[in-house]
């Protein structure tokens, strides 16, 4: 029996291509039915094409009456023959000669001609071919075996990707919030529809409005249905740089780009992080405290399951410092995703009193942002406890502080003098959890950023041997945990934990002394 090719999985995978057909068949489907579809809309419709175009394919050649190619068989000049490995091509046999090749035996070579297709050769007579298996029979056996439905699940993502690709660069069907729609098919929507909805903007604080909300001070003609008037309009938005679109996945949300705050544009100065050399390989040991402390620039590490309700994170420096949360692997699950948009707005709400606050999640910059007023609110310290779950709404997410009763702690304490940093065991007020290996207490937090500028020119191994020896001064055995020097430095330089662990385990004035606890060995350190 033949295989129809639409059945085989590298049909899909590895030899599937976007075909000019494949576009003009969407693009008649869009003109058709005036409506925008989503990627996986178009894939299906793709699919069940290519399916259809087989099927009508083997029907025409069985109508035809035309025999199947077979290798073994013997054929004559003006024989007819079908190809049911290359989409049932039909040829004539224009010549027949004798094979020369003495491993296998006696066979012929036949000439096909295709037509425009041109000529081509193939092999008859020739008992031992893989091809004489299938016997060039239709049956049963070639019914299909998969469906759209079960194509679009195994090999959509795939497909998806080549057809996007495509269509970008065709240009004839456009996208916008994971839809597409047929460009030619786009109302007018010119310079001053857009000024309009700029002004709307404007007057909304720079938003976010949704397309409805928009297209209320557009006077678009009646005549254009609704919703090629908000695919119209959305398009038009997306292409003018003064827009951009911030909505969570499922909906469509404008923001005027120049009101956006200052630290959703641009990634603040603590959050910036170098280069990290992925050739570091650490230990057992400090991989598994990396994937624990979960940095949103850490190695990857697969969590399952674990972060998909609720997610609690200690907080460092950089981020209390910016107002921000990690967008780190475990976080990332909680918030609001795009299609596109780099930059999310979404709603904040605070789990104890239940105030609502507006949010950004940055995505290239892997950071959430707009909680600083909240971190001032709670007096929330280096190295708190915070959780992090999806709110009732999709848009919403509820952040919440481990909060216990006022007291005073002998707490680990920050300080710069001189522009260097040193570390002190003092008595601080406290009103949350907080993970004790983490913990540093800051008096002011602007006094560091002078020190912040200071340290970007500053040998990093230096760094980390000077916060080292500062910290194996507050205890008597003059250890230091890694989690505890991982927190420490980022209160001067932004650094994700593997380049501070690689430090521990490759420099020799750093001796190991158990579990994740290293000591100081002066007499191997040399000034750098």
């Amino acid at each position: 029996m033949i295989q129809r090719k639409t059945q085989s999985s590298s049909y899909w995978d590895e030899n599937f291509s976007v075909e000019d057909s494949d576009i003009e068949y969407l693009n008649n489907l869009l003109l058709e039915d005036e409506t925008p579809l989503t990627t996986d809309e178009l894939v299906s419709a793709l699919i069940r094409n290519r399916i259809a175009r087989e099927q009508r394919a083997i029907e025409m050649q069985l109508t035809r009456g035309s025999a199947a190619y077979l290798p073994k068989e013997t054929y004559i000049i003006g024989q007819t023959l079908s190809f049911p490995q290359i989409d049932f091509a039909t040829g004539n046999v224009t010549a027949v000669r004798a094979g020369q090749n003495p491993e296998l035996g006696s066979f012929d070579v036949i000439t096909i001609d295709f037509g425009e297709s041109g000529a081509r050769e193939f092999a008859a007579r020739l008992v031992t071919h893989k091809l004489n298996a299938s016997e060039g029979k239709l049956g049963d056996a070639d019914a299909v075996a998969q469906t759209p439905e079960h194509i679009l699940e195994h090999h959509g993502q795939a497909i998806a990707a080549k057809l996007a690709a495509t269509l970008k660069v065709k240009g004839d069907i456009v996208p916008i919030a994971g839809h597409w729609f047929s460009h030619t098919l786009l109302a007018d929507i010119n310079e001053g529809h857009l000024n309009l909805a700029e002004a709307a903007l404007d007057m909304a604080g720079g938003g976010p409005l949704g397309t409805h909300d928009l297209l209320a001070h557009l006077d678009l003609p009646v005549t254009i249905n609704d919703q090629l008037k908000i695919f119209s309009l959305d398009y038009a938005l997306q292409e003018d740089e003064r827009f951009d679109e911030v909505g969570p996945a499922g909906q469509v949300l404008w923001y005027l780009h120049r009101l956006e705050p200052q630290e959703v544009l641009n990634t603040p100065p603590t959050l910036k992080v170098e280069a990290v050399d992925e050739s570091i390989k650490l230990p057992i040991a400090l991989q598994n405290l990396e994937a624990d402390i979960d940095d949103e620039f850490g190695s990857p590490h697969d969590y399952g399951d674990a972060a998909n309700g609720e997610v609690t994170l200690h907080l460092t420096f950089p981020h209390r410092r910016a107002g921000t949360l990690p967008l780190s692997e475990k976080v990332k699950r909680i918030f609001p995703t795009a299609y596109e948009s780099p930059r999310v707005r979404f709603t904040l709400v605070d789990g104890h009193s239940g105030e609502k606050h507006p949010g950004w999640v940055v995505r290239e910059g892997r950071y959430v942002y707009g909680l600083e007023e909240w971190y001032k609110k709670y007096e929330m310290p280096v190295g708190g406890t915070i959780t992090v779950k999806r709110g009732e709404a999709p848009e919403e997410v509820v952040v919440k502080i481990a909060r216990r009763k006022l007291a005073r702690e002998w707490l680990r304490t920050a300080a710069i003098a001189d522009g260097k940093i040193s570390f002190a065991m003092q008595k601080r007020p406290i009103t949350t959890d907080y993970d004790e290996l983490m913990i540093v207490s800051l008096d002011n937090f602007n006094v560091f950023d002078e020190a912040w500028k200071k340290m970007e020119r500053q040998h990093f191994a230096k760094i980390v041997a000077d916060v080292f020896r500062e910290l194996a001064k507050l205890t008597t055995q003059s250890a230091v945990h890694a989690r505890s020097l991982y927190s420490a430095v980022n209160v001067i330089r932004r650094v994700p934990p593997a380049p501070i662990f690689h430090e521990l385990i490759s420099r020799p004035y750093f001796v190991h002394v158990g579990d994740a606890y290293w000591r100081f060995d002066e007499s191997k350190y040399s000034e750098q």
